[in-house]
């Protein structure tokens, strides 16, 4: 009996403490849960974990500030209007007949592969616009045909909301076209009223990037609902040779002149060294021997643009003064890449096609008063190659930044009462904002029969005739296939 009482004390006892262990265990979980959740983000971070959020669990890391150089970037906020505009508001003489825009590609990742992409934020928060924008994409995606897309509708409408992927357009890259195209649309839209789809001609190469851009200024520029009436064509060429695009004396001056790039590189030993290093720290794939300062440019552009941490690699890392270097050194090499003396001749022949095609679109706008807007969508290449054809020469023009824009403003002289066609016809060149027709080799002669002699404007003839008569003469031959086979 005394064994049954002592061993139910202990059981008693040991449902007690039991008992109390539970409890204190209760109590102990929700105070350490409470210390834990209740730890501070760390200042330069902040996490969103919102469910409503479309980026669940994205962690934004605060960014590097580059303000002093990121004038290569052109951010959205730099966009703005310049030279562009009706200059028959000035003079009730002149009307604008049409616009032809060249663009460049907004914002994109890197052509090679480089370090820390993956830890890259291309992302942007969206505004009004850039929200509005894609609500309109996904409503044509489900609710509308692609067909107007033509070559494209099998393409992404846009990138990613985080896309920083090799040579893809980022959501920073829509915005900035979006920019440009509201900013064009407020220049021109009330002066060519341009309703109907007839009016207008989309040219893309085909990259994703460059489409992308191409949609996202003419969303901007356009009502949707003539947007989605108007058929996307496609250039198989980011040069936009079009139908004439083989020729061998081609390869032979960028042989030269890339010859000459090297060189003043290697007069420049502090600097070459400097590149060496910032290459190999920079890009994964780092086993060539020469190295391109414009490549390694693009590749910094990345972590400048979007306000990343410059990369580090074997103890190594790029400085931001090194990065100021690199963009002083291009500055000044562009200066003398510009002078070259086969730089026009190589232009000229890159561009012969796109050339022809500007041409007929002008010819189209004096004789049949439409298309009223032409937009081709390209790359800084186009925009160099087309300048340099024409004679447009300088450092600036010689390297398109994100979002550049090249345009051809057509008027008519109401005063000249002429039968021949064409000759009461000018154009304007505007590029990125500044007015280049003064220096465009063929507009050397212009017209005075308005008032104010700040108004420079080249007759369409010249053009035509330069195009058609005179475009081959430095390589004294009279047509593409002769001048591709001379030497120079």
């Amino acid at each position: 009996m005394a064994n049954v009482q002592a061993v139910t004390v202990r059981n008693v006892a040991r449902h007690r403490y039991l008992v109390y262990l539970i409890i204190w265990l209760c109590i102990l979980f929700p105070v350490l849960y409470f210390k834990i959740s209740d730890r501070p983000v760390p200042d330069n971070k902040t996490v969103n974990t919102s469910e409503n959020s479309a980026h669940k669990y994205k962690r934004t890391v605060s960014r590097v500030n580059y303000n002093d150089l990121t004038k290569v970037c052109n951010p959205p906020h730099m966009i703005e209007r310049g030279d562009e505009g009706d200059i028959g508001l000035l003079n009730n003489s002149l009307t604008i007949q049409g616009v032809i825009i060249l663009t460049r590609h907004g914002d994109r990742g890197p052509m090679n592969h480089i370090r820390n992409i993956a830890d890259i934020d291309c992302s942007m928060e969206p505004d009004q616009e850039y929200s509005g924008y894609t609500k309109f994409l996904q409503n044509i995606f489900f609710n509308m045909s692609l067909q107007f897309l033509g070559p494209f509708h099998g393409y992404p409408l846009y990138p990613p909301q985080n896309n920083c992927s090799i040579s893809q357009l980022t959501p920073i890259g829509v915005s900035q076209m979006l920019k440009l195209g509201r900013t064009l649309r407020s220049v021109y839209h009330p002066l060519l009223s341009v309703s109907n789809s007839d009016d207008i001609i989309i040219y893309s190469t085909k990259y994703r990037r460059t489409f992308q851009s191409a949609l996202a200024f003419m969303y901007a520029v356009l009502s949707p609902d003539v947007l989605s009436k108007v058929t996307f064509k496609e250039s198989d060429s980011y040069s936009y040779c079009f139908d004439h695009c083989a020729c061998l004396n081609v390869n032979s001056l960028q042989m030269k002149i890339k010859q000459s790039s090297a060189k003043r590189l290697k007069g420049r030993r502090v600097v070459e060294k400097m590149l060496k290093r910032i290459h190999n720290v920079v890009h994964l794939m780092s086993s060539s021997v020469q190295v391109d300062p414009y490549l390694i440019r693009d590749s910094i552009m990345t972590y400048v643009c979007h306000g990343a941490s410059l990369p580090c690699y074997q103890n190594d890392c790029v400085t931001h003064d090194n990065v100021e270097q690199l963009f002083n050194y291009i500055d000044w090499d562009l200066e003398r890449y510009a002078k070259h003396g086969l730089l026009r001749k190589y232009g000229l022949l890159k561009s012969y096609g796109f050339a022809l095609n500007i041409a007929m679109n002008l010819l189209k706008m004096v004789s049949e008063s439409k298309p009223r807007l032409v937009l081709y969508s390209g790359h800084d290449l186009t925009a160099q190659y087309l300048l340099a054809a024409f004679g447009v020469l300088n450092a600036q023009t010689m390297s398109p930044h994100y979002a550049s824009r090249l345009v051809f403003e057509v008027y008519r002289n109401n005063t000249v009462d002429t039968t021949y066609p064409g000759r009461d016809f000018y154009f304007r060149v505007i590029f990125n904002g500044k007015d280049v027709t003064r220096l465009v080799a063929f507009c050397k002669t212009r017209s005075s029969n308005w008032t104010d002699s700040s108004i420079y404007l080249c007759p369409i003839e010249s053009a035509i005739r330069f195009i058609h008569d005179d475009y081959f003469s430095t390589f004294n031959a009279s047509n593409y296939k002769e001048a591709c086979g001379t030497r120079s």
